[in-house]
């Protein structure tokens, strides 16, 4: 059995380091220059208000969005309460007020528009301690479970005796440790507890008082074991620098650090960079054929497995059967290479045997033996469902590597030109109906301006003429399919006649396809006087303009006269109307394409 660290810092930019176990990958942690990394830091940070209806407070710490503090992870030596009051149930708001100062430390890193998660329950991890100043209670950690080893430890506990008030815990790597070894460590942390009080008093809120060792020495120092062989680095000014830090905390080890500067990639040289790019992958394949998808959402990690093309059982319960017990052993690498915590669901196949389902269960707990992250697992439901919950150590490793797509907002889909075109001319139509608008400005993507324009033109030109307004759509080829932009200009001056602004065609390099020929001008055409008034009688009978003496008569009588004085020529109004209604105008083609506009005419003799 071959188990090896290699850290890789040829490029300063990002820093890797793997742990690999007989040429399989069994860690990975990353660590860029534009990505800090904050967790584990100790700042004096100052209250900038208590929220009553959270009972927590936000701290302004010197990061980019304020912290996050609840009261129940503020130290009682932060606010003067006594005794009773504390076991009676204390309020924030009676005891943190406003510039307030605490020294805190960051639990969980800022993310997803979320201000850092922080405590005042400091911890120092050592190598083999964590030494806890505010805490009074001492302990062995969960993931050793051998009682009797339990039992030394805690002897050893007992003849350590750290300073009143203080509490410690002994870590998995101090298994097998003598008491000298663990003395040695404990007096380390002490110091380093008495240095950052000591800075903490001379710096005034908000500033960084303790930062976390970087991702090599950290490494190291959480993840070494005895039974590694050896480490490689292959920068040397790391190399000195892991030198260095085994020289104070682990000398005897310091035979096992070797310098690899070959031409070769150090991480080629052993396979790993195929490993790795499994980790940023959606579906991870299985040995027998079957495969994991990983799915990331707000709220949960969803995996579902697949059997896929998986051959060789006899039938389909020893084939799910086999294909899980794959799954279990994968997942288990993926939540710890991925770092992916929260709530995560694994969809196993459906399996028929209880004693199947209770073996996949096994084979899944062993596999996070290795884990390091505290996690939760439950049992296999009857829909094949098994719920766990991981904590998250810190960043997941695609943060670091992905940006979120400019084209879909990380959504990984977009909507269809004409999906889109539909809900920003139901946008419009609502916006111009509300009156007091006066011009519509609209800047969309190319795909979207393209469909409106020529498929939506005339619902756009009914816009303008019913409701008064000026519409003005441009395209814009920086925008994704998903973006666009409204601008609804409120009304300067009186109502008057829309005159049509939407440009015949849109000329953007895409091929027209209008559902009919536009073959009429915008402008309307020009007609006389007589032509004017006579279609302005087209929704009754055509009729001439009435006199002014004729006006005052009773409407009915009026009708009447006009019938009787009716000449032929003017009988031929009507007609003419009619077949001017029938028969295309100069500004109107046959499929109604763009219906002409015309100025308001005053009646005749008015």
């Amino acid at each position: 059995m071959s188990r090896k660290m290699l850290i890789n810092a040829a490029h300063p930019e990002e820093i890797r380091v793997a742990i690999v176990d007989n040429g399989i990958l069994e860690e990975l942690n990353i660590e860029t220059t534009s990505k800090e990394r904050n967790k584990g830091n100790i700042y004096r940070a100052v209250v900038v208000r208590a929220e009553p209806s959270l009972q927590a407070a936000f701290v302004d710490y010197g990061g980019a969005r304020h912290g996050f503090i609840p009261m129940g992870e503020i130290h009682p030596s932060f606010h003067a309460v006594t005794e009773e009051k504390r076991q009676r149930g204390v309020r924030i708001q009676d005891v943190i007020f406003r510039g307030t100062e605490l020294l805190v430390q960051v639990e969980k890193e800022e993310r997803n528009g979320k201000g850092a998660f922080l405590t005042t329950y400091i911890s120092l991890p050592g190598r083999y301690l964590v030494l806890m100043p505010f805490a009074q209670k001492s302990g062995v950690s969960r993931k050793i479970e051998d009682e009797e080893q339990r039992d030394k430890l805690k002897k050893m506990l007992e003849e350590l005796a750290p300073p009143a008030g203080m509490g410690y815990i002994i870590r998995t790597a101090g298994l097998g440790r003598t008491k000298a070894e663990l003395s040695k460590d404990l007096s380390s942390l002490l110091r380093l507890w008495e240095s950052i009080q000591e800075k903490s008093g001379e710096l005034p809120a908000p500033c960084l008082v303790y930062q976390e060792a970087d991702i090599v020495l950290q490494t190291i120092r959480d993840y070494f074991t005895t039974d590694t062989d050896e480490i490689l680095v292959d920068n040397r000014e790391v190399h000195k620098d892991v030198m260095d830090f085994l020289t104070v905390v682990m000398p005897r080890v310091r035979g096992k650090v070797h310098l690899c500067q070959e031409k070769r990639p150090l991480f080629s040289k052993y396979n790993l960079e195929e490993q790795i790019e499994t980790i940023y992958e959606h579906k991870v394949p299985l040995p027998s054929g079957g495969s994991i998808v990983v799915d990331t959402t707000e709220a949960l990690v969803a995996i579902d497995v697949n059997s896929g093309k998986s051959k060789g059982e006899r039938g389909i319960e020893d084939t799910a059967f086999k294909t899980n017990l794959e799954a279990a052993e994968e997942i288990g690498r993926q939540l710890r290479l991925r770092d992916l915590g929260g709530l995560v669901m694994i969809d196993f196949i459906d399996m028929e045997s209880h004693k199947h389902s209770r073996e996949v269960e096994k084979a899944f707990k062993n596999a996070i033996k290795r884990d390091k992250a505290k996690i939760d697992m439950g049992r296999i439901s009857k829909f094949g469902i098994l719920e766990v919950s991981r904590q998250r150590l810190r960043p997941p490793v695609q943060e670091g590597a992905y940006v979120t797509c400019s084209q879909c907002a990380g959504e990984g889909v977009v909507r269809t030109a004409e999906s889109q075109a539909l809900a920003i001319l139901r946008r419009i139509q609502a916006g111009v109906v509300k009156g007091n608008t006066g011009e519509v400005q609209g800047r969309l993507s190319s795909e979207t301006a393209n469909y409106l324009l020529n498929y939506k033109r005339e619902s756009l030109m009914a816009l303008e003429r019913e409701n008064d307004v000026r519409i003005i759509l441009s395209s814009d080829p920086g925008l994704s399919p998903s973006q666009y932009h409204l601008e609804f200009v409120k009304r300067t001056q009186p109502p008057r006649a829309a005159v049509p602004s939407v440009p015949a065609v849109l000329e953007i390099g895409v091929e027209e396809k209008p559902a009919a020929p536009i073959v009429a001008a915008l402008e309307p055409a020009e007609v006389s006087e007589k032509e004017e008034t006579e279609g302005e009688g087209e929704g009754e009978e055509a009729a001439p303009a009435p006199s002014p003496a004729e006006e005052k008569k009773p409407r009915r009588r009026r009708r009447r006269r006009r019938r009787k004085k009716s000449s032929s020529a003017e009988a031929a109004a009507p007609s003419q109307a009619a077949s001017e209604a029938e028969t295309p105008g100069d500004g109107e083609d046959e499929g109604g394409g763009v219906p002409l506009v015309e100025e308001p005419v005053s009646p005749a003799g008015g």
